[in-house]
């Protein structure tokens, strides 16, 4: 019986485990109503956001005449502060590039958030759409006209830059677009103004196609990795919608939502490219596009791969007269909450509200254990599983003598035990099995045994999987782990042992910590049940981030202190038993 709920235990443990790692990032609320398809014959990737009510656009019989304005040649312009380095084009106003100074690649340069594919083909990043898909081709192609102003130190904001895009075709459609840069900001104010012979257009800007900043130069991406994941708080609730990396799907013809929109865009695992309209209120929209990568030789001579077609989303957030902010950079909780607009809601740390406090609490502690002890992330996860591990002293010590005095106790009638089976050995029949059952329980009672008593011992170790669990997803969340070190091989705790030490540790302590915990077990099925555990818990954690397997690899070794602890305790009370 025991043996029983011991494995319904551990079984319920692994499937936890595997749940929170190959289920977890990708739960989200239900997907909203999708946005109906484009006019036929027209392709989605080209299309605008959606067709507005024809009374809201009432015709204009005659043209307004109005001097063109345009430049001459495509241009680039580039803005950096200390933040980002950014590289915009005159072809439509666009982003080219969008790198991130404090954060590095693969290859150890500056982060880009931006790739090529995303800027060809007629869009890019902060691209200006319209509901007239005629009107809309024309402004997202028209070379626009550059103006650049300095901005001076104001209210306690560091100096900057305005760049603004204008165009006019001359006959009465004028683009104005603004982008306001500042020095120690991640937020960009951004403004997009259409006027079509004197009336102000409904008008959306957009980011994409996708957003992914993979770093792992020699793919040591963990399994939790994702990316290019449409995003949006509408009055408070933040939804998610896959996009098709790494889930293979895509999201549909589209989605739409109105209202009380706090903030819209795309993100991955650990950064975001999110719009954000000043007034709280608008409408955001996105949709999937076709992104044809780029072939390339692998050795000069050699011949071009072939070109990969793969489906990113887009997302468009419509622009008021207030203007909006553009937020590209990282998801870090602190900072994105002193932000304000509920920014901090980005950091994904669980779906279910206990996991997601639990983290929360365990991020603040590491970010001040690494701010105030030790300028190491790995060191800082080591104190704070000690911490941790100090706190839970009470509640472990008391489940593992309990389980020990329980498998003690068991040892001790065991043969008692054996020869009521024997008894009934050869008797299958329902009453015999019943009366075994009967002299069992009996036997159980007489020497004052509780056969639940190892059960009861497991439920103060079951009450602290939310914790566990909470650790699991905060490892995964924080970016302030992102790029770093802990010790000589380990050179980014978000990344998978290259080597696997620190799995192969984690594996071994875990087969000491049960080893030691079953000497006094008289089931042999229930010894290689609890040895085969730390088998299973090594192939599970050989892809998952080095700080989380550095976490569990310390909690193994305090584990066998304590469980030598327990040892020590339950056979002084067995010499004291015996004496008396």
């Amino acid at each position: 019986m025991e043996k029983r709920y011991i494995l319904g235990a551990l079984l319920c443990f692994v499937a936890l485990i595997l749940w929170q790692v190959y289920l977890g990032p990708s739960i989200s609320p239900p997907m909203p109503q999708a946005v109906p398809p484009p006019p036929p014959g027209e392709k989605v990737a080209d299309a605008a956001p959606a067709d507005e009510p024809a009374e809201s656009e009432p015709p204009i019989e005659a043209p307004v005449e109005a001097d063109t304005v345009q430049a001459e040649q495509v241009e680039e312009i580039t803005v950096e502060t200390d933040v980002f380095r950014v590289v915009l084009t005159n072809h439509g106003g666009r982003v080219v590039s969008w790198t991130l100074n404090e954060y590095l690649d693969g290859d150890g340069n500056p982060l880009q958030v931006v790739s090529p594919s995303d800027s060809d083909g007629g869009r890019g990043p902060l691209g200006i759409l319209l509901s007239d898909p005629g009107l809309s081709k024309e402004v997202e192609n028209a070379l626009y006209r550059v103006e650049r102003e300095s901005l001076e130190r104001d209210q306690g904001r560091g100096a900057g830059t305005l760049v603004r895009f204008r165009w006019s075709d001359g006959r009465g459609l004028e683009v104005v677009k603004e982008l306001e840069f500042r020095d120690g900001e991640y937020l960009v104010g951004v403004d997009a103004e259409v006027v079509d012979r004197g009336r102000r257009l409904p008008a959306w800007l957009a980011w994409g196609p996708g957003f992914q900043t993979r770093h792992d130069a020699n793919g040591g991406l963990s399994s939790y990795y994702f990316a290019n994941q449409v995003t949006w708080d509408m009055g408070g609730l933040v939804t998610r919608a896959p996009g098709a990396f790494p889930f293979r799907r895509d999201i549909g013809e589209g989605i739409s939502e109105s209202g009380r929109l706090r903030w819209a865009g795309i993100e991955d695992q650990y950064f975001a490219a999110l719009l954000v309209p000043r007034t709280g209120e608008g409408e955001f929209r996105a949709w999937p596009v076709d992104v044809v990568s780029s072939s390339a030789a692998a050795e000069p001579g050699a011949a071009a791969a072939p070109a990969e077609t793969q489906s990113r989303p887009m997302v468009a957030v419509n622009v008021a007269d207030a203007g909006a902010l553009l937020y590209v950079g990282p998801k870090q909780y602190d900072m994105l909450q002193a932000l304000g607009y509920d920014l901090q809601k980005v950091v994904w740390f669980s779906s279910i509200s206990l996991f997601a406090l639990m983290a929360r609490l365990l991020y603040e502690v590491l970010v001040w254990i690494h701010a105030h002890a030790v300028p190491n992330y790995g060191v800082a996860i080591v104190i704070a599983t000690v911490m941790l591990r100090i706190v839970l002293f009470p509640l472990n010590q008391f489940s593992m003598v309990r389980i020990k005095k329980s498998q003690t106790e068991m040892q001790k009638l065991q043969p008692k035990i054996n020869a009521i089976r024997n008894k009934y050995r050869k008797k299958k029949d329902t009453e015999s099995r019943a009366q075994m059952n009967q002299e069992v329980m009996a036997l159980y009672k007489k020497e004052g045994i509780n056969p639940m008593g190892g059960m009861m011992g497991c439920l103060p170790m079951l009450a602290q999987f939310p914790i566990l669990i909470g650790f699991y997803d905060m490892l995964v969340a924080a970016v302030e782990l992102r790029g770093a070190p802990f010790i000589l091989w380990i050179e980014d705790l978000t990344l998978m042992d290259p080597y696997l030490v620190t799995p192969l540790l984690m594996g071994a302590t875990m087969f000491i910590q049960q080893k030691m915990s079953a000497t006094k077990m008289g089931d042999p099925t229930q010894q290689r049940i609890m040895m085969f555990t730390p088998v299973i818990f090594t192939v599970m954690f050989i892809q998952l981030p080095s700080g989380l397997v550095l976490y569990w690899f310390v909690n193994n070794l305090l584990g066998i202190g304590q469980q030598w602890l327990v040892n020590r305790h339950v056979g002084r009370l067995e010499k004291a038993s015996q004496g008396a």
